[in-house]
């Protein structure tokens, strides 16, 4: 088909905005660029304060980040859609935004950097608890940079610790944030995969991978340890991609006593539970009911310990083929402070486990008798104000390597026990008279 030469300059501006549509964009959206080959390449910067939608359209178009971007609007993103990000870069879904990213087996959404290095950029952050949020059938890579978000993702004691992953949820204010992850592949983190605040949300939390992180794959509160499925795959030994994580631990840290009193279960996983890792000299405290799976393991950081106190109780029924095992970071005997039951209501249950190396020192601050200072792989009840506090039923279970007390029972609290074996403890079950 033949046409004229003088139709050229009115096509040429018909032609461009097609291709700005084909990009997901309009007039007024950001600049694009050929990039390399040709292809189109939208620059992203500043804030997203409207509704935006991203994607590839038919040129294939690829979004190029540069710092961190601020979404504060409802930001949607297409099966397909490839996000690239400069050096500490990232995206920040405040309490107004959202960012929805539901792809496809076939058309996954990507996040990643533009150089393919290990924290080359920060990674997703939400603080916003729209149930929009949604990462799905996503591959995020390369994220998890050394230089955190800002400004109050800490966490640890005075909130001195900087929170670092491919994907941070929540804050250390005190509001809720969520989101939902299935599908969806956390790899090569500088630094953790996921991190969750004990505000966090994490609803339908399933079929996930971590994989070749340098830090752990994921850390969460034990307010919301039970949002984690044990079909996710934390170890990094995907059969189709393995690779282990740096540590290939799940993370777990203590909550405000106001935060811990839900109903929730941890459940076996492909890698232990580390408990306070990272922040020795830790009581956990425990207010609601927490049931563990059979064949979960927990691993204590030194010196630290986990208390059910208040209202709150601890099923921990394994089987005689999987027993639950609760034990140190290191199989040190001594190296954690143990297990202490200090609940009012509810009944607490230990049998087909092992509670092993525990005794490190006591319990703060009332666990003071004739006998001095208590220390125990597992204490019951208390010393102070302590009337019809703690009971415990431990059945089949072996307790070891305590250097003072297997169990220690005082006499306010109620405490059955059978089949259990008491081995390489200084002394085996102890009982204030």
């Amino acid at each position: 088909m033949a046409f004229s030469l003088f139709r050229l300059p009115r096509l040429l501006p018909l032609l461009a905005t097609s291709l700005l549509a084909a990009c997901g964009g309009g007039d007024d959206g950001p600049g694009e660029d050929p990039g390399p080959g040709g292809a189109c390449v939208r620059d992203i910067s500043g804030k997203l304060g409207s509704t935006t939608n991203w994607a590839p359209g038919d040129e294939r178009c690829v979004y190029a980040v540069t710092g961190v971007v601020e979404v504060s609007g409802a930001l949607t993103l297409a099966p397909g859609t490839v996000v690239r990000f400069g050096p500490n870069a990232g995206l920040l879904v405040t309490a107004t935004g959202s960012l929805n990213a539901v792809g496809t087996p076939e058309a996954p959404i990507t996040f990643t950097g533009t150089t393919a290095t290990p924290g080359f950029w920060k990674g997703l952050a939400f603080k916003s608890n729209n149930p929009a949020n949604v990462l799905e059938h996503v591959l995020i890579s390369y994220a998890g940079s050394e230089d955190a978000f800002c400004c109050d993702f800490f966490y640890g004691p005075g909130g001195s610790v900087d929170a670092r992953a491919g994907v941070v949820v929540g804050s250390q204010q005190d509001t809720v944030s969520q989101v939902r992850l299935t599908h969806t592949t956390v790899e090569k983190s500088g630094t953790m995969g996921l991190f969750a605040f004990n505000r966090a949300r994490l609803p339908g939390f399933s079929q996930n991978i971590f994989r070749g992180n340098l830090g752990a794959p994921v850390t969460v509160s034990l307010s919301i340890v039970g949002a984690l499925d044990s079909a996710s795959i934390y170890s990094g030994n995907s059969p189709a991609n393995p690779a282990a994580n740096g540590d290939n631990v799940v993370h777990v840290l203590g909550a405000p006593v106001a935060d811990s009193g839900a109903t929730q279960t941890m459940r076996k996983l492909d890698v232990p539970y580390g408990i306070s890792t990272g922040l020795p000299d830790t009581t956990i405290s425990y207010t609601g009911a927490l049931t563990i799976e059979p064949g979960t393991r927990l691993q204590f950081e030194a010196q630290s310990g986990l208390r059910i106190q208040g209202n709150g109780s601890l099923v921990a029924r394994g089987t005689a083929a999987d027993r639950i095992v609760f034990t140190g970071r290191t199989e040190t005997p001594g190296y954690w402070k143990g297990l202490s039951f200090r609940s009012a209501g509810g009944n607490n249950v230990i049998a087909f486990a092992e509670v092993r190396n525990g005794g490190s020192d006591d319990f703060c601050c009332d666990y003071f008798t004739r006998d001095g200072d208590i220390i125990a792989n597992i204490s019951v009840g208390g010393a102070v104000d302590s009337s019809g506090l703690g009971r415990l039923q431990l059945t089949d279970t072996v307790i070891s390597g305590s250097p003072a007390y297997g169990v220690y029972v005082f006499k306010s609290a109620t405490f059955s026990e059978s089949g259990n074996t008491y081995s390489g403890n200084a002394q085996g079950l102890g009982r204030e008279i």
